[in-house]
């Protein structure tokens, strides 16, 4: 420090040189170090207050997060689900017309003189089994009873088979890729009951 600026600082407002007594300049730095406690206490008042609301910020900022992953995810599933079944209730209106060409089809088959139409059925009927296989929609071929699969529309007490063979399919069950479309309506074998 230079000699102007020691003289400067021991000038009071006055320009008189400041008296300063042993306890006096103790107690005025006692003060300054109050003042600093106090103001040191302010700042870490306020470092806590602003770390919390980081804190909670933070949490609410992973929370968002989440939610919105968890809402990206509904919205592929949902996607996904109208894509692979979104044409569910207009294939199962297309299996009765399935099943009107498999009527049409065993009604020409004992019929003489109809050789080329019955060609021309079996065609158009191939086609849309094709159609519908590309599009997912598969015929359920089981040959136990499977109640999630088919649908008992009768039993016939019998010996000669184990028990819930089927015997007869009475309608043709489908799939939509892994969804159950229509249960096939079906026969099935239970064990004759022991006369006594």
């Amino acid at each position: 420090m230079t000699e102007e600026r020691k003289n400067a600082e021991n000038l009071n407002p006055e320009g008189e040189e400041k008296r300063v007594s042993p306890e006096g300049g103790k107690l005025e730095e006692l003060r300054e170090l109050e003042e600093l406690k106090k103001y040191v206490s302010t700042l870490e008042e306020k470092v806590k207050k602003l770390e919390n609301l980081a804190k909670v910020s933070n949490e609410r900022y992973i929370s968002l997060q989440r939610e919105l992953e968890f809402v990206r995810d509904r919205h592929r599933r949902e996607l996904e689900e109208k894509t692979l079944y979104g044409i569910e209730k207009f294939a199962k209106d297309l299996l009765e017309v399935v099943d009107n060409f498999e009527r049409a089809l065993k009604h020409m088959e004992g019929m003489e003189g109809c050789g080329e139409a019955l060609k021309g059925v079996e065609m158009i009927y191939s086609q849309l089994k094709r159609v519908l296989e590309k599009h997912g929609v598969v015929q359920i071929e089981v040959e136990k009873f499977d109640h999630s699969l088919c649908e008992a529309v009768g039993t016939v007490p019998t010996d000669e088979v184990e028990e819930n063979t089927i015997l007869e399919v009475v309608q043709k069950g489908y799939k939509l890729h892994d969804r159950v479309l229509r249960p096939a309506k079906v026969i099935v074998a239970v064990p004759k009951e022991e006369v006594t």
